[in-house]
C-alpha cells in the first residue's frame, strides 16, 4: 500500500478530507506482523495505537484457570492501544494470520485530535462501532450456543463481501468464539460438507449466507 492508498484509507476511516487523513499517515509507521507475532505483552506501558488496514489481532488474557481468553479482536478499519494517554496494557496483544498497521505515538494522535476537529469525530466514530461489537460479542457468549458462536464470528470476520483471506486459523476463531479448537473444527467441516463455505489454503468464502445465518443459535 503507497501513501497515496493509506491517505485514502485513512480518510474513509476517520470521515475526514485527505489533507488532515495525510495529516495522520506523516504522523504513522507502516508495519506487517505475522501470524502469533505480539505487538505488547500484559503488564507492558502502553504508549501507542495501532489502525488496522488488514488482519486481525486480538487481546487475550490469562484467566483465573490458567486458560487463555478472548479479551476482544479487532480488524480493518479498527483501532486499539493506549488512548488517549499512555497506560499498562491489560492483555497480550497477538497477531492472527497476519497483520498491516499504522501504529502512531499516543502522544502525537493527542496533539493530532487537539489540532483537526474532524479526526476527532471521525475517532468517535470507530469507537462508538467497536463499542457495539464488544456488546454483541458479549451478548453472544451469554445466549449463542459454542457452534453458534463460531457461525457468528465466521459472518462478522467475512463482512459484506462473504470472504476471509487468507482463511482463519481454526484456534484462533474457536478462542474469538470462546470454544475449544475441536468445536471450532467440527463446526468448520460441517458447513464444508453442507456446502454452506468454500475454503483452500488462499480463502474461506460463504457460499450461502443465508443458511450460515440460521444456524447462529
Amino acid at each position: 500500500m503507497n501513501a497515496s492508498e493509506r491517505i485514502a484509507t485513512l480518510a474513509s476511516f476517520f470521515s475526514c478530507s485527505q489533507e488532515e487523513a495525510a495529516k495522520i499517515d506523516a504522523a504513522t509507521r507502516l508495519a506487517h506482523y505475522r501470524h502469533k507475532d505480539i505487538l505488547a505483552h500484559q503488564g507492558d506501558l502502553g504508549a501507542k495505537l495501532w489502525i488496522v488496514l488488514a488482519g486481525r489481532a486480538q487481546l487475550q488474557i490469562i484467566g483465573i484457570d490458567g486458560q487463555t481468553k478472548l479479551l476482544t479482536a479487532h480488524g480493518p478499519g479498527e483501532l486499539f492501544g493506549a488512548f488517549p494517554q499512555e497506560r499498562i496494557v491489560i492483555s497480550d496483544v497477538v497477531v492472527q494470520n497476519r497483520l498491516s498497521v499504522l501504529e502512531i505515538p499516543t502522544a502525537k494522535m493527542t496533539a493530532l485530535l487537539q489540532e483537526e476537529a474532524r479526526i476527532g469525530s471521525g475517532l468517535s466514530r470507530i469507537l462508538g462501532r467497536q463499542y457495539n461489537a464488544v456488546l454483541d460479542r458479549m451478548a453472544a457468549r451469554i445466549t449463542l450456543t459454542a457452534n453458534g458462536r463460531i457461525y457468528a464470528e465466521l459472518l462478522h470476520e467475512a463482512g459484506d463481501n462473504d470472504r476471509i483471506s487468507p482463511p482463519p486459523v481454526i484456534a484462533a476463531l474457536a478462542l474469538s468464539a470462546q470454544t475449544t479448537r475441536e468445536t471450532g473444527s467440527r463446526a468448520i467441516n460441517a458447513l464444508e460438507r453442507r456446502g454452506i463455505i468454500r475454503r483452500d489454503e488462499e480463502r474461506l468464502e460463504i457460499i450461502s449466507r443465508s443458511l450460515l445465518e440460521e444456524l447462529v443459535v
